[in-house]
């Protein structure tokens, strides 16, 4: 059976500034990871192809920069978005209590669309993000799940494209 070709969907990853939200996607676009830190600022777009069922999902992946300066004009970056990757630094708490603005603001501009929450950076030793923080976080919004992520070492990366992916297209009521 020939693969059909569903709508390219727009995401977008948002969370703080030095989670690792480029690294991750690189990891899962290109398979690598680079250990030195580049900002991003405004926003970076790639574009992958995932196959789902009987769709061939193109993914449009908006990169969002996480610092505050950008605050004013994130909401833009949005529009149009199907779904939202919200990570956090997993050895970060910080980063982890800014996720639930992040997910107001994205919904605010874009409505109640999928979301996977990604704890980033579990391959390091010292975690402060919990699964008891993690379950408490997606029981206060609905539409979502979790992982924890490694983008240096590969884990869950492809895993939180593809949950989102299943989430955007269950959706969308096509299945």
């Amino acid at each position: 059976m020939s693969k059909k070709t569903y709508l390219t969907n727009k995401i977008v990853l948002i969370g703080d500034a030095r989670v690792g939200k480029t690294s991750l996607v690189r990891r899962f676009v290109s398979n690598m990871f680079d250990p030195s830190y580049k900002i991003t600022l405004g926003t970076t777009i790639m574009k992958k192809e995932v196959d789902y069922l009987s769709y061939n999902v193109t993914l449009a992946i908006w990169d969002i920069g996480g610092q505050e300066v950008f605050r004013q004009i994130r909401s833009k970056y949005f529009f149009g978005s199907k779904g939202a990757l919200a990570i956090c630094d997993a050895s970060n708490y910080e980063s982890f209590k800014n996720l639930p603005s992040w997910v107001e603001s994205f919904k605010k501009e874009v409505g109640d669309k999928p979301i996977i929450f990604i704890a980033n950076k579990c391959d390091l030793k010292d975690q402060k993000v919990t699964e008891d923080d993690m379950n408490q976080l997606i029981k206060d919004f609905s539409n979502t799940e979790y992982l924890y992520s490694s983008a240096k070492d590969g884990t869950n990366a492809e895993k939180a494209f593809i949950n989102l992916t299943r989430l955007m297209v269950a959706a969308e009521d096509i299945v």
